[in-house]
């Protein structure tokens, strides 16, 4: 007689404060592939919270992976037309650790452009898998800016594309960001 097997109960994911390639994936995404981060909220005065990172398979230091924001939403489930992640970025190569709050060159963030539904971003992959992180999510009034506000729980839908030596042949050494 067939028994069914209940499921695992699903399992946190903690979140980071850095980029760094050391950080352990959490999971693997294939090009084209899709994927929902769910993000956790950060304090007042504390450095972005980042979930992650993914594992892009396949990608190598030269290589350049977009991202497409497919949409954002809140913990409870509902979508925010105007959500968007605060930060968004691929590990550096070796060394010491990049902080969120940093916003450095691997770095996109909500300062430069809000990457809500319809976005896309360019990032140049530095080290094997990518190593790429997101979070800080922001659900602003329509035409408001709150990215010094503290960031909220919530979710993100993206696509990642794998470019194979998109940084030589497009010359894309730093994010690219392409709003909605």
């Amino acid at each position: 007689m067939f028994s069914p097997v209940a499921a695992p109960p699903a399992r946190p994911v903690p979140g980071h404060d850095r980029w760094h390639p050391d950080i352990p994936a959490v999971a693997e995404v294939i090009t084209g592939g899709s994927v929902r981060m769910e993000c956790a909220a950060r304090a007042d005065g504390a450095d972005a919270l980042l979930c992650g990172p993914l594992v892009v398979v396949g990608a190598a230091p030269g290589d350049v992976i977009v991202v497409d924001v497919l949409g954002v939403g809140r913990a409870d489930g509902v979508p925010a037309r105007a959500g968007h992640p605060g930060v968004i970025g691929c590990a550096p190569e070796g060394g010491a650790p990049v902080r969120s709050a940093a916003r450095g060159r691997q770095i996109g963030s909500c300062a430069i452009a809000p990457l809500a539904a319809g976005s896309r971003i360019l990032l140049p992959v530095h080290v094997l898998g990518a190593k790429l992180s997101v979070g800080d999510l922001h659900f602003p009034a329509s035409g408001a800016d709150d990215c010094r506000r503290a960031a909220h729980a919530g979710w993100i839908d993206l696509r990642i594309n794998l470019t194979r030596r998109g940084v030589e042949r497009f010359r894309v050494t730093g994010p690219m960001l392409m709003p909605s």
